[in-house]
């Protein structure tokens, strides 16, 4: 079995189980208590403390209140299955401005769009149905007397379709998806209590347009859809002003605001236990046969896989090269070589994959940022000849793409062509920056275990490689001072990212120069003896003289 089923099947899935009770847990106790005080002080009128107290404790222990959390358990299963097939640890930046459009009507997203939008109005449903006994579920059908079910109906439809597209958009095209472990990683419990913050709810509010978007949108079709059936027989005109009742225009603020705080804290709190950090072995036992050595559950290997594990490893290793007391043991063993044989294995799993991580990232970067540095290749030279080996002056045929390319670039000449076509400023960049944080970890790890080294490292195993490791910090620090400030653009759509990649950027520079200078500082004068190039010795002795800021 592959490392990302293993961790898809004995992590994810498990963690994802953990925050569904968590949020049930929630619904259970804030969502039921809101509306059942609404119900008895509101609708019913009463204000008797013992009897709020009365009915908060029946609503939480009756059979049949607890069978009603069937329909949010469902709900929530659906928002669950769509974040985790659509969970990103990177945001996704367009290089085109039809890119976006391309992503809004791929089939994925569009499966999303609809499990979001169906959780969101079963979810306000259920929210009036509590709040009010008299609100009939979505599911259930009108009676033939009650000529308001219809409008009050439509109004919970439209309020949860209209926060589900809401939360949509921000989910699938404004990089809403993103998991990222926290820097400094407390107890679970306070990040859930921080996330059930007022702040976070009006965040929130903000962010899925409740203010402004989906009431107003509400109130206006609903009085649409009560104009249609006055005129259709169903109801007399003064039905239409309805809409506009205290009770009904209460019911629906409140629905909302409930759903909205599900939706942040459901967010929030799949966030918290996915990116729990994990502790990674790095040998495995002599008598574990979880599988091959390719596939076995060490740190090496999930060093090099991709996606959330392959984050999660290299917090792992961030965290135990920074000497944590809670990891002396596994930091301990890194400096250790096999018996027999005198290898160090553990050191080699944790630099190549780190390593070549910084090698790829700095290459990427040279290959859009200076091309004219990597190497050419000389044109191959086809010549056309006849059966007799006699050249023919016929011209070779135009590619495909060559000619696509041309008529691309002819509509760009017209501004309705060019900004759809035309690419978005620095987008290159900044989708790479935007993938920078595992190069982070790896970096700030590898300069802490190489400092560490110096007092700890009796085999002299990680001495040999400092050369290769200061080198590829030289090298990579080169590329990112050579790319020029990030364009801020105004576009809504582009500000979030722009500020995710800038904020990666500033912090890989300052990764980079940290470790350089631990390096520097613990060795001293020593690293300009070691086998390096002429541009990096001179650059290492900047740092030796405290003149790179």
């Amino acid at each position: 079995m592959k490392l990302e089923e293993i961790f898809l099947r004995e992590i994810i899935l498990w963690r994802c189980m953990r925050a569904l009770g968590c949020v049930l847990l929630f619904q259970h106790f804030v969502s039921m208590g809101v509306c059942t005080i609404y119900r008895t002080v509101v609708a019913e009128g009463v204000i008797n403390p013992l009897t709020i107290l009365a009915n908060l404790s029946t609503s939480w222990v009756m059979p049949s209140k607890l069978l009603s959390l069937t329909i949010p358990a469902i709900c929530l299963i659906l928002l669950a299955r769509v974040h985790i097939n659509n969970y990103a640890v990177s945001a996704w930046i367009p290089m085109y401005q039809w890119q976006s459009w391309r992503r809004f009507f791929t089939f994925k997203v569009q499966l999303g769009f609809s499990m979001i939008i169906g959780a969101c109005v079963l979810l306000a449903s259920f929210y009036t149905s509590l709040a009010l006994p008299t609100f009939p579920q979505v599911f259930v059908r009108c009676s033939a007397e009650d000529v308001l079910c219809g409008p009050r109906k439509m109004s919970v439809i439209c309020v949860g379709m209209f926060t589900g597209i809401s939360y949509s958009m921000k989910y699938f095209l404004n990089n809403g998806n993103i998991i990222t472990p926290a820097p400094a990683h407390p107890r679970k419990l306070q990040l859930i209590k921080s996330s059930l913050s007022m702040q976070k709810v009006k965040e929130a509010c903000n962010t899925y347009g409740v203010s402004s978007f989906s009431l107003t949108c509400t109130v206006f079709l609903c009085i649409f859809a009560s104009v249609v059936m006055c005129l259709s027989g169903g109801g007399s005109f003064p039905d239409v002003m309805h809409i506009l009742e205290l009770q009904l225009v209460m019911v629906v603020i409140l629905s909302t605001l409930l759903l909205v705080t599900t939706l942040s804290v459901f967010s929030n709190i799949l966030n918290i236990f996915l990116s729990e950090p994990i502790e990674i072995p790095l040998t495995v036992d002599e008598d574990s046969t979880s599988g091959t050595e390719e596939d076995s559950w060490r740190l090496c290997h999930t060093l090099s896989s991709s996606g959330l594990l392959q984050l999660l490893a290299f917090w792992d290793l961030k965290t135990l090269a920074s000497a944590d007391p809670r990891s002396l043991h596994r930091h301990t063993q890194i400096f250790t070589i096999s018996q027999p044989g005198g290898h160090p294995r553990n050191w080699l799993g944790i630099m190549n994959p780190s390593l070549n991580l910084v090698r790829k990232f700095t290459d990427r970067l040279r290959r859009h940022n200076c091309p004219e540095e990597l190497p050419q290749e000389p044109p191959k030279l086809v010549e056309a000849t006849d059966v007799n080996k006699n050249e023919v002056t016929k011209p070779p045929p135009v590619p495909l793409k060559e000619r696509l390319t041309k008529i691309v670039m002819s509509l760009k000449r017209y501004p309705i062509f060019s900004y759809f076509l035309s690419e978005l400023p620095d987008a290159t960049n900044r989708s790479i920056f935007a993938e920078a944080l595992p190069v982070i970890w790896a970096v700030e790890a590898l300069g802490d275990l190489v400092a560490a080294s110096f007092t700890e490292d009796k085999f002299g195993i990680v001495q040999r490689n400092i050369p290769d490791i200061l080198m590829a910090f030289v090298h990579l620090q080169k590329m990112v001072d050579s790319v020029g400030r990030v364009s801020v653009t105004r576009r809504a759509s582009t500000s979030d990212n722009c500020q995710s990649d800038q904020q990666l950027r500033k912090a890989l520079k300052l990764s980079l120069r940290t470790s350089i200078y631990i390096v520097t500082t613990t060795f001293g004068p020593t690293v300009l003896e070691m086998p390096v190039s002429g541009e990096c010795r001179s650059k290492l002795q900047s740092y030796l003289e405290f003149k790179e800021a």
